[in-house]
């Protein structure tokens, strides 16, 4: 009795030693009673070092005395003051003196806090802080949809899922997984988070948000069964297989179409997605009448006698039948071009070349009409829509990769002119 009667009054001088002063921590460790000493600590924690209360806090939770509700207090501290310690070391410049400083700068000012936590790109930290403090909804939605567009750009889907489902807000998961989708990720996110929103809020999309989910989510099935190195060119149609669709023939990858057209048929069953099969044969039958109207036009040949400014036409054959130009048909490919072209004085940059669909007709010999089995070029030089005939040269344009670029017959014989 007279031992415990000791222990009681040590624990007692030891207890008022710690709770006097920044450094009154280490006189903890030595007393023997565990819930008198656990919560002096919690008491007392604000008085004292960051790693101090770290230590103290470990050790009072270790201790077998401690009853299930003083640890699960002893818990919740220690969790907040982690969060304390690796807020402060993501900070590039020293903010705050101490672990206090922050824990003000928490309440008083807590979009400071969080900017820095997002400037480091620690999202799950900005989560963890999260749950201390509280963030308004519009913050929440933009921190909850940066970390999930890391994570899938990360190609982390598991992670993705797992932070999709921690969010207890079923409005939030639904804004932070249409934003992603909008801004056009990858194809493997764009497929999770079609799927993802197809399996979770089909009931909340609208009809035109619904078949845009389903277009991509097919557009993505669509584009798998291409040849890898190849889905780049077709990345960005993947919100819109038809018209992706219509891109492979046009590019005369005939046995990809097959492929895609098999694909889509499967995926279109019972499926509303703003087309039908119907809309994909009719597809089919336009490049197919198309594929047979070969314009049986003639081309321009230059001679070796292009120094003068004359050109010749040659016949153009089909299957053993020799068509000649006529008087009239030369008189008509030389009048074309009664002034030289001149190209411009610095090769237009990529965006400014013609776009695809404005012209139908070759800009060169206003004659080859542009087809499926006849492709539109683009000249390096002057940005124009030319054929392939008149197109058959290659050379050094500045700024292009390259180092010998097609480029159209005139800008070549313009550059090339003694």
């Amino acid at each position: 009795q007279d031992v415990e009667e000791v222990v009681n009054v040590k624990d007692a001088v030891l207890s008022s030693a710690a709770a006097e002063d920044k450094d009154g921590w280490q006189y903890l460790f030595p007393v023997k009673n565990a819930v008198l000493r656990s919560r002096l600590a919690l008491r007392c924690l604000d008085k004292w070092p960051l790693d101090a209360c770290l230590e103290i806090l470990a050790y009072c939770i270790s201790d077998q005395g401690v009853t299930n509700e003083l640890k699960a207090s002893l818990q919740s501290r220690r969790k907040e003051l982690q969060v304390y310690q690796k807020i402060l070391n993501v900070q590039n410049e020293p903010l705050w003196s101490d672990w206090q400083d922050l824990k003000k700068a928490c309440s008083d000012d807590p979009q400071t806090v969080m900017n820095i936590i997002l400037k480091a790109k620690d999202y799950e930290l900005c989560e963890e802080w999260g749950h201390l403090y509280p963030v308004p909804r519009e913050d929440l939605i933009n921190l909850h949809h940066e970390h999930l567009l890391h994570l899938l750009e990360m190609g982390d889907m598991e992670k993705a899922l797992q932070l999709l489902q921690r969010i207890d807000d079923p409005g939030i998961c639904l804004a932070i997984s249409e934003q992603c989708l909008d801004q056009l990720p990858n194809l493997a996110a764009s497929h999770f988070l079609a799927d993802y929103l197809t399996a979770h809020f089909y009931a909340s999309l609208t009809t035109a948000r619904r078949n845009e989910i389903q277009a991509l989510y097919i557009g993505s099935k669509v584009l798998l069964t291409l040849p890898e190195l190849s889905r780049v060119n077709y990345f960005h149609l993947s919100s819109r297989p038809l018209l992706m669709l219509e891109q492979l023939l046009m590019n005369m990858k005939v046995d990809w179409v097959a492929v895609a057209v098999q694909t889509l048929h499967q995926l279109l069953a019972g499926q509303e997605v703003g087309f039908t099969v119907e809309d994909i044969n009719n597809l089919l039958s336009k490049y197919a009448e198309k594929a047979l109207n070969f314009p049986f036009t003639l081309k321009e040949k230059r001679s070796a006698s292009s120094k003068s400014g004359s050109s010749e036409l040659s016949p153009v054959s089909f299957t053993g039948v020799t068509i000649s130009a006529s008087p009239r048909d030369r008189s008509l490919q030389q009048n074309l071009f009664p002034q030289e072209f001149v190209p411009p004085e610095k090769p237009p940059p990529k965006q400014q070349w013609i776009p695809d669909d404005t012209e139908t007709i070759c800009m060169v010999c206003k004659t080859e009409r542009f087809t499926m089995f006849n492709r539109r070029h683009h000249c390096r030089r002057c940005g124009r829509l030319v054929c392939s005939s008149c197109s058959t040269k290659k050379m050094a344009v500045e700024a292009c990769r390259e180092n010998l670029s097609r480029v159209c017959d005139q800008c070549y014989g313009y550059c090339n002119r003694e």
